[in-house]
């Protein structure tokens, strides 16, 4: 059995070392001094650490169905095709494979020659998960490698998966990630996410 130590940040609020606190007629907080001052009541907010451990059983395999992070625009295409036709769909899910945390992506472009404009999906291409407090989580996909090219109704599919270390399991699981940065091969392209709390609410789905 795998254990991972979680570190989560809990904001709670602190007041100062008043020996009373009060209510005026208008409902409004004030703190009352031993030498008979007063003021109103000012909230301090101080981060509190709670380690939590998630325990992950050895030779645990499951996964989360595939769902939808984002249906945004791309700005290389939206420089050809404008902004209604070039949009890039961001799809994911959660797995655990053998114990082992990881990533699978998927990507929808509503265009048969997607490769002219991001490039072939080869191992080793960079997504960033980025979070709300500025938080870097680099992945490399080098599993579940592929691109497929649906003619019927003219797009394409990229995929790609990564593994994810102890430290960015952990960064994951404590993060809200509010934008992935995907380094295609002409140029790096930043899409905001749907749901920042994701990843680590569908991880604790499947461990569970």
């Amino acid at each position: 059995m795998k254990i991972i130590t979680l570190v989560m940040m809990i904001v709670l609020p602190i007041i100062g070392n008043a020996q009373i606190e009060a209510t005026t007629e208008d409902g409004k907080a004030v703190l009352l001094y031993k030498n008979g001052t007063w003021e109103y009541v000012k909230e301090k907010h101080v981060q509190m650490a709670e380690v939590v451990d998630v325990e992950i059983e050895e030779g645990l395999t499951s996964e989360s169905p595939l769902e939808e992070l984002y249906y945004a625009e791309s700005k290389r295409l939206v420089k050809y095709f404008g902004p209604i036709k070039g949009k890039i769909k961001g799809r994911a899910k959660c797995m655990i494979v053998d114990g082992q945390p990881k990533l699978f992506f998927q990507w929808e472009v509503g265009l048969l020659d997607s490769y002219r404009y991001f490039g072939h999906m080869k191992a080793g291409r960079k997504v960033t998960l980025k979070s709300k407090n500025g938080t870097l989580i680099e992945l490399a996909l080098t599993e579940d490698i592929d691109m497929e090219f649906v003619k019927k109704y003219n797009f394409s599919v990229l995929k790609g998966a990564s593994q994810l270390s102890d430290v960015q399991f952990s960064l994951l699981m404590n993060s809200a990630i509010s934008e992935i940065e995907v380094d295609w091969k002409k140029e790096p392209e930043a899409y905001p996410v749907n749901d920042p709390y994701y990843f680590s609410k569908t991880f604790m789905e499947i461990l569970n």
